[in-house]
């Protein structure tokens, strides 16, 4: 799909990452962009900048708490209103709180859920839509285990699940809507966090961290281009972005073996 003239909504905007998705969106032409996120602050800054930068009305800013559903629900569909259709969903909203596991779930899976369902019935064909892309943010967590944060890392496996669901020809035949799954390495979204992580924050180190996030969101704007439905993209270390493969079946056990009611487990014959 090319992005010129696209209309899009980005929630978790006010992010530094999120900003960057949505700068590298209007490079390459998108029309207008909603910004959803529960930083009332941060958001209208990263409105003002944008439209600065790329002109007047080009960003619309909508403070919303995505983990109340009813909420979100009444701000998706003021932002599609106010963008005049929608073609472009790139759910970007995350938490790490291993502390509060109920919020990072309601962040990072519930509003990814709700938010992909609210874009497919704006865009999907069996209901008069014209197609479209979902980007999906989820995390290289999302792709293996990490001690360290858990509950993090089962939210973007989740991610990653729902969105290859949702990404099948059952689906997709219908709707004509790509869903796509991005996973960044595990890096501080915003300066604040930077400030937090870093005790003296090293000018070098910000700088490495915010050239990820031009990363990240080059290859949001490539996958939008170019990724098959259902794929999954990486990006780490700055680099461009790259696309894995994952099982889509169980292995098959081999043939000579048989259950063994003690260790209620197979074993070779």
């Amino acid at each position: 799909m090319q992005i010129k003239d696209k209309r899009v909504i980005v929630t978790g905007g006010a992010s530094d990452l999120g900003t960057s998705i949505s700068r590298e969106l209007l490079r390459n032409g998108a029309s207008m962009i909603a910004i959803i996120d529960f930083r009332g602050a941060s958001g209208n800054e990263a409105m003002e900048l944008l439209n600065k930068e790329f002109g007047r009305n080009r960003v619309e800013f909508f403070p919303c708490n995505v983990a109340n559903n009813s909420e979100f629900d009444e701000t998706f569909k003021k932002a599609v209103d106010t963008l005049g259709g929608l073609e472009i969903l790139v759910n970007n909203v995350g938490v790490i709180n291993e502390d509060d596991f109920k919020n990072t779930i309601d962040v990072n899976v519930t509003s990814v859920i709700r938010g992909t369902l609210l874009g497919l019935q704006q865009m999907q064909k069996d209901l008069g839509g014209k197609g479209g892309v979902i980007v999906n943010i989820s995390s290289m967590a999302g792709l293996h285990s990490l001690s360290e944060f858990p509950v993090y890392s089962a939210t973007k496996h989740a991610v990653v699940s729902f969105s290859r669901s949702f990404a099948q020809p059952y689906h997709y035949q219908r709707t004509g809507v790509r869903v796509i799954v991005m996973c960044p390495e595990l890096i501080p979204t915003t300066a604040t966090q930077l400030n937090a992580e870093f005790a003296v924050v090293v000018p070098e180190l910000v700088q490495k961290y915010f050239k990820r996030f031009h990363s990240v969101a080059h290859g949001v704007v490539y996958v939008i281009r170019c990724a098959q439905n259902g794929s999954i993209w990486i990006s780490e270390d700055g680099k461009p972005v790259y696309e894995i493969q994952l099982f889509d079946s169980l292995p098959q056990k081999p043939d000579d073996t048989t259950f063994d009611e003690n260790t209620s487990a197979y074993k070779l014959n």
